[in-house]
């Protein structure tokens, strides 16, 4: 039995808008919980001592990282390293610098040639060594078309010709990869992408346009005992057996987007032909909406005090949404409600103000007419002698003349 820990989706750098300055380490607060979610999977990982650790990619925000955050997960990865624990480190979109030589964010670890550390950046196939036995890792990376379009005869295609060849040279890689496994041997496909009918996250605005869409049958082979996908930051399991297909999720919540998502990592019990997973969590820092209907309110401040009071938590990220008509808006004293909300690890307060719908003071003036300014006045002017209205309207020409 080889034990695996996968986990996924880190992001450093990400969701820091909600954190404040910790004036004790000169970190971000939200930052302190990012690696806190990180050292979770890391620390499991020693503690009970596993066979392998893998990590399905997006290190970071983006592919150029601060040395703040290339330094704190190279902390973790070190740690592994000094335990000797087998470590699969795999390529994922926003490791990716977008350019023709393919270089990463994680190409320091292969550089350095880091003791029981594998970095993953292209399609292919190794056996990984662990104390327990050999591992079969099938790697599919984020793939780019940045060296499909270096060729001429691809230039010309439109971007749903570019994705579907590049998804059928994916097909054949893997199925290459597939057809030379050991059927002795436990075997694990990992990627990073998007598997099709897989649930997306607060993730898909992001990816849309530069992550391949693979079908699920590319992963169903019978010769794999679990396939491990990274990308999708909400933990789903797209396949329960023959083989597990899931995604590992994120490590921490990135922002309200995922706020009903529990986040963690995959531990595993690996045999050819038998895998015993489980979720566990990271305990993420809470994400609460508090919304609001005050629209048709008597009393908008104590309805909305009492609705806060009802859901408030201490040391969780809260957003505060309230409707309120635009006449009463001034009713609400946002001042309490952060005071009733000061324990919370983060505030944002948001009113949706509905106005009241725009009527003329003369009834025949409408839009069109409005879109006319000098016959707009001379309708406004209807109560004024013919001879001042005159003068009036020789001063208006004059002043939009000028403008």
């Amino acid at each position: 039995m080889i034990k695996v820990v996968h986990f996924s989706d880190l992001h450093f750098g990400s969701g820091e808008r909600y954190g404040s300055l910790n004036p004790e380490t000169g970190l971000n607060k939200r930052f302190e919980d990012f690696i806190s979610a990180l050292d979770k999977p890391i620390n499991f990982a020693v503690d009970n001592q596993v066979d392998l650790a893998i990590f399905t990619g997006d290190t970071y925000k983006h592919a150029t990282p601060e040395p703040l955050y290339q330094r704190e997960f190279a902390k973790r990865i070190k740690k592994l390293s000094l335990n000797k624990i087998p470590t699969i480190l795999l390529v994922g979109n926003h490791d990716v610098l977008y350019r023709i030589d393919g270089s990463d964010a994680l190409d320091i670890y292969n550089t350095l040639e880091i003791d029981h550390v594998t970095v993953f950046n292209r399609i292919e196939l190794k056996n990984i060594k662990t104390k327990s036995g050999v591992v079969q890792v099938i790697a599919l990376p984020h793939i780019t078309k940045s060296r499909l379009l270096t060729k001429e005869e691809y230039r010309n295609l439109s971007t749903k010709e570019q994705d579907n060849l590049m998804i059928e040279k994916v097909k054949q890689a893997l199925n290459s990869c597939i057809q030379k496994l050991d059927p002795v041997l436990p075997s694990i496909l990992i990627g990073h992408g998007t598997i099709e009918k897989a649930q997306f996250g607060s993730e898909q605005d992001l990816s849309i346009g530069k992550v391949l869409s693979y079908p699920l049958s590319f992963f169903q082979s019978g010769s794999l005992d679990y396939v491990g996908f990274g990308h999708i930051h909400r933990h789903q399991v797209l396949q329960a057996d023959k083989p597990v297909i899931l995604y590992a999720g994120s490590l921490e919540r990135v922002d309200f987007g995922e706020e009903n998502e529990d986040k963690g990592f995959i531990c595993l019990e690996l045999e050819k032909g038998k895998v015993k997973y489980e979720f566990k969590s990271t305990e993420p820092r809470k994400f609460i909406t508090i919304s609001c209907d005050l629209t048709c309110s008597q009393n908008p401040q104590a309805d909305l005090e009492k609705e806060v009071l009802s859901k408030r938590h201490t040391g969780s990220v809260i957003r505060v949404r309230y409707i309120i008509s635009e006449e009463n808006f001034g009713l609400v004293n946002q001042e309490k409600i952060k005071e009733l909300l000061k324990d919370s690890f983060a505030l944002v307060i948001q009113p949706e103000i509905l106005h009241k719908e725009r009527t003329y003071r003369v009834s025949d003036l409408n839009l069109n007419l409005i879109t006319n300014p000098m016959s707009t006045l001379e309708k406004y002017l209807f109560d004024y002698t013919e001879e001042d209205k005159k003068i009036l309207l020789e001063k208006a020409k004059g002043l939009i003349e000028n403008l």
